[in-house]
């Protein structure tokens, strides 16, 4: 397959600090309008980041942003920078994502990252150590119940005894 043979996509990437330029307060009507406007112009994605914090800047919660986001577009692919597993227990992450894709009919992509922002970590009572391992174990779990719609597992960091993922999304094997 040569390059003229893949078609380019571009997507765009919406902030979600709470601060709009001119210094007031962001809200979900600005990125709803700046989703449907991407997907409007033409824009192949929409991408959020998945941050609890910057420094002294709050930004809104982004799977739940996603979903949101899932509900008022029809065509364009959806996600997260990097979802943070960190943040989240892995099995209800699973379920999470599996939901965002049942809402967007299959249109949005996972990326999963260990989430080592020391400062967000920290404010929001998150562990900062063994972020590897951590990491390993619930890309596993989240993984295996996306694919497979069950698990059985109890680890070091997470459990997840006699698991199942039910309903499950219009993408068979998860998104």
């Amino acid at each position: 397959m040569t390059s003229s043979d893949t078609a380019k996509r571009v997507g765009i990437y919406i902030d979600l600090t709470d601060m709009r330029a001119d210094g007031t307060r962001s809200s979900w009507a600005d990125i709803k309008k700046m989703a449907q406007d991407a997907e409007h112009i033409g824009f192949d994605s929409v991408w959020l980041p998945d941050r609890l914090q910057m420094d002294e800047m709050g930004l809104w919660e982004s799977t739940t942003m996603v979903a949101a986001v899932a509900a008022i577009t029809e065509r364009v692919t959806i996600g997260t920078g990097v979802t943070r597993s960190i943040y989240r227990n892995p099995a209800l992450l699973a379920k999470v994502v599996d939901s965002i894709d049942e809402i967007s009919g299959g249109r949005f992509i996972l990326g999963l990252g260990a989430g080592s922002n020391d400062g967000d970590n920290r404010q929001f009572g998150y562990p900062n150590d063994h972020l590897v391992s951590r990491f390993e174990e619930a890309l596993f779990i989240t993984h295996t119940l996306l694919r497979k719609g069950e698990i059985n597992h109890s680890g070091k960091y997470y459990s997840a005894e006699n698991c199942f993922l039910q309903p499950r999304g219009p993408s068979p094997n998860g998104p």
